[in-house]
């Protein structure tokens, strides 16, 4: 069916069912919103009690209409939002996760920043939600603008808005890389014609994994997917990533963790580009 120019989808993938979901529910059922517009909970775990307390948490959320959607064949997040974006019933595609918490115009704002021919990223507040002592371990999410990598700017699926018609014309989330699925759908759309902005009153507090470890684990993955972004030519413009090998973050504080989490994307970089090369051997 032809998508409701009309309707807002806000699709949002689900790993797990614990103590956050509920709390993001609430803040959603709290937007002040005055249009059209649905909630897609993309179920992405085969766990029967998760799948039946997440069908329940959809038949009590009332702001709109909430429906789940199973995404458990495959286990990914980009799979999850690609299967919530499917199903989505409205021409516009918003898209968070289920850990963080919306302001209560966060719909409002997106989608009055949103118009045909662009996509847009909103602001990730990362105060209310931080994890005391962890100030200096990584650079702003959204630094006053959208993140980019490179020189390119992308989008951050927590926080983000498409139109359903360009979401299917790149063929959205690449669901082959291992990390970096918004910077490489950002890329597509760049490349697609598509403009991307910054609206920096749509407002989600983003919440953090916890520990050094976990942290150095998921960076060490993004550098990884970065590497088979780049080397499968997925960069904007025709770029062919020639600067790769330069250090394209600010160093920031010299803080441990800070130094820690750059050499685990180095590290995470180096490894990308030896599996591309060797996926790309003659066998």
């Amino acid at each position: 069916m032809p998508a409701d120019p009309s309707l807002v989808s806000v699709v949002m993938p689900v790993g797990s069912v614990d103590e956050l979901l509920p709390q993001q529910l609430a803040t959603l059922e709290s937007q002040t919103f005055e249009g059209e517009w649905e909630l897609v909970l993309s179920c992405n775990t085969d766990d029967a009690a998760a799948t039946a307390e997440l069908e329940g948490l959809a038949n009590d959320f009332h702001a709109c209409t909430a429906r789940m959607v199973d995404s458990s064949d495959v286990r990914s997040a980009s799979h999850a939002r690609n299967v919530g974006g499917r199903a989505a019933a409205g021409a516009l595609i918003v898209f968070c996760d289920g850990d963080d918490e919306a302001e209560p115009d966060w719909v409002s704002a997106i989608v009055a920043a949103t118009v045909p021919g662009t996509a847009v990223g909103g602001h990730l507040g990362e105060d209310r939600l931080a994890v005391e002592g962890r100030d200096g371990w990584r650079p702003p999410a959204t630094p006053g603008q959208l993140p980019s990598y490179l020189g390119h700017p992308y989008l951050v699926s927590a926080n983000m808005a498409v139109y359903k018609a360009d979401f299917e014309a790149v063929g959205g989330f690449d669901e082959s890389l291992i990390r970096g699925e918004d910077m490489a759908i950002s890329f597509a759309l760049a490349d697609h014609g598509v403009d991307l902005r910054y609206e920096p009153t749509a407002v989600i507090h983003y919440r953090h994994r916890k520990g050094l470890k976990s942290m150095l684990q998921q960076h060490y993955l993004c550098g990884r997917g970065m590497s088979q972004i780049i080397l499968r030519g997925g960069l904007p413009d025709g770029d062919d990533g020639s600067m790769f090998r330069a250090n394209s973050q600010s160093v920031g504080r010299w803080t441990l963790p800070h130094v820690l989490r750059k050499a685990s994307i180095a590290a995470g970089r180096v490894v990308g580009i030896a599996e591309e090369k060797l996926r790309r051997s003659p066998r």
